[in-house]
């Protein structure tokens, strides 16, 4: 009997130590693809960049009849909605169409008729 318990000692103390290192194992591979994940997701917001710019804008007549005729260009890489334009108008935030079109392809130029005011702002 002497002889066996030393051996059996042993033989836990190596399931032990070889759960431990599954356990380990385990953990840090959820870590690191969760990070992994975290980082791809970040990456992939960044290099779909949304840009617009103005190419001309027109104001025709009189502030209350005006007519206004703003040019836009799509300078990013992806679909930009009508429903993400934000315009300021007499300072306050309106969003939606305005005389957008539905969606504006990447490097197209689109024109918007908003409502005519004294101080308008595209957001």
């Amino acid at each position: 009997m002497k002889g066996i318990t030393p051996v059996i000692a042993v033989i836990l103390l190596l399931l032990i130590t070889v759960s431990l290192v599954g356990f380990a194992f385990v953990w840090f591979t959820r870590v690191a693809t969760t990070a992994a994940t975290g980082i791809e997701n970040q990456t992939g917001k960044l290099l779909a960049t949304k840009s617009i710019r103005i190419e001309n804008a027109k104001v025709s007549g009189v502030i209350p009849t005006a007519t206004t005729r703003i040019d836009l260009r799509n300078t990013g890489d992806v679909i930009i909605n009508s429903g993400e334009l934000a315009f300021y108008i007499e300072d306050g935030r309106v969003v939606g169409s305005l005389g957008c079109p539905a969606s504006i392809a990447p490097g197209s130029v689109v024109t918007c008729s908003p409502p005519a005011a004294n101080k308008l702002v595209l957001f």
